[in-house]
């Protein structure tokens, strides 16, 4: 094996040339960009949120994919294999930039060029050995989970963000008789928030300056801005949001919410941000590489399924996240705390999907353990095989009867 006493076989060489090399450091800088800007939710997400409002994060991430978009069509134009294979290469590497740092269109998938490695060949054997090159330190990567979805339980959502959220379901308020309390109800009447007048002053109406019981002490305190024109201000400390409410027959609801204002991150959600990049990154990596080297990608990609929900969900929150960008300014409170909602279990889902991976992983550095657990998968498909020997026996009967 690779690094185990034998040396790879080269192919066409042992080393690349400058381009290649190149290329690579260009597809592994635009992985890294994606991972760092991706959201991972929980504490990870006010360092996202802060990259992904940086016009800076996406001039970046374009220059990266236009060099290896360009270098892909000029190396698709001198592939020996100008056709179908290369066709299919050249879409891979432009729709999936990071492709780039194992395919080239510019010649055939036959082996694949690691630093330090040289040309490996693909094939199943390069692909079981790489699997253990990458077992142990996939492991402690998938591992580090744990801390994070701890952190996260521990620290709770963001009281800016889960105000934001509860006054969306806001359908109606009552003011208490001397004018200092405010509530706002959901259409259940079920409190949602309960604000008292900034200075205990006394006033009638809604409009004018509140401030937001049940905060931590040690969080900044939130103030709930009301004006007579019909719009809104909460701040908590230095994130700062707008947008307009409406009175109607003692029916209260808001609109057009718009974050004027994010915090910087701070040290703790910075640590979170970086470990789950990092694992995000080292997931990607491995499917990447391993993809790469196997000649059914297909077959492996449906074998290796929960890796690519562990990389695909955090980039569908992405998207996501460029949604509810798109609609800042004009989409509805309902519509925008929906993506927001769904944003937030998609990351959820990717990191429970990390917890079964690493108990996957856990099994497979026990080979008691991990042989129970395959024995059980052989009796499981011999069962599934014998349920279609029987169905397409009795599809051969139906056959002959009706001949």
């Amino acid at each position: 094996m690779y690094g185990m006493g034998e040396a790879a076989k080269p192919l066409g060489g042992a080393d690349a040339g400058v381009g290649q090399r190149a290329m690579v450091a260009v597809a592994f800088a635009f992985l890294v960009l994606v991972a760092i800007i991706l959201p991972h939710g929980g504490l990870a997400e006010t360092a996202s949120n802060w990259l992904i409002a940086k016009p800076l994060s996406w001039v970046l991430l374009l220059i990266l994919w236009v060099v290896v978009i360009a270098e892909g069509v000029a190396g698709f134009l001198t592939a020996p294999d100008r056709g179908g294979k290369a066709r299919v290469r050249l879409a891979l590497v432009c729709l999936v930039p990071p492709m780039r740092m194992t395919i080239s269109p510019g010649r055939p998938n036959d082996a694949v060029w690691l630093p330090r490695l040289g040309w490996i060949p693909t094939g199943k054997r390069s692909v079981r050995e790489m699997e253990e090159r990458t077992g142990l330190p996939m492991l402690f990567m998938t591992a580090l989970i744990l801390p994070v979805i701890a952190a996260d339980f521990l620290t709770g959502q963001n009281p800016h963000d889960r105000l934001s959220i509860e006054m969306e379901a806001a359908r109606s308020y009552e003011v208490s008789d001397n004018g200092t309390r405010l509530f706002m109800l959901d259409g259940n009447e079920r409190v949602l928030a309960n604000v008292t007048r900034q200075g205990q002053e006394t006033s009638t109406g809604i409009n004018g300056a509140w401030i937001v019981l049940g905060s931590a002490p040690d969080n900044p305190r939130t103030i709930l801005s009301l004006d007579e024109g019909g719009t809104f201000t909460l701040t908590t400390g230095c994130a700062v949001t707008e947008g307009d409410f409406s009175i109607v027959e003692g029916g209260l609801s808001f609109a057009e919410f718009e974050r004027i204002k994010r915090c910087a991150p701070g040290p703790l959600e910075v640590v979170i941000w970086l470990v789950t990049a990092a694992i995000w990154l080292s997931f990607a990596l491995e499917f990447i590489l391993l993809v790469s080297l196997a000649e059914k990608k297909i077959e492996f990609c449906k074998k290796h399924w929960i890796n690519l929900v562990i990389i695909l969900l955090p980039l569908l929150a992405f998207l996501r996240s460029l949604q509810l960008f798109r609609f800042l300014r004009m989409a509805k409170a309902g519509r925008l705390m929906r993506i927001y909602r769904l944003r937030g279990l998609i990351t959820r889902v990717a990191k429970l999907a990390m917890v079964f991976n690493l108990i996957e992983r856990l099994l497979s550095r026990n080979p008691d353990k991990y042989g129970i657990h395959l024995r059980e998968q052989i009796s499981e498909k011999e069962d599934e095989l014998a349920d279609l020997r029987a169905k397409l026996a009795e599809c051969d009967k139906r056959g002959s009867g009706a001949a």
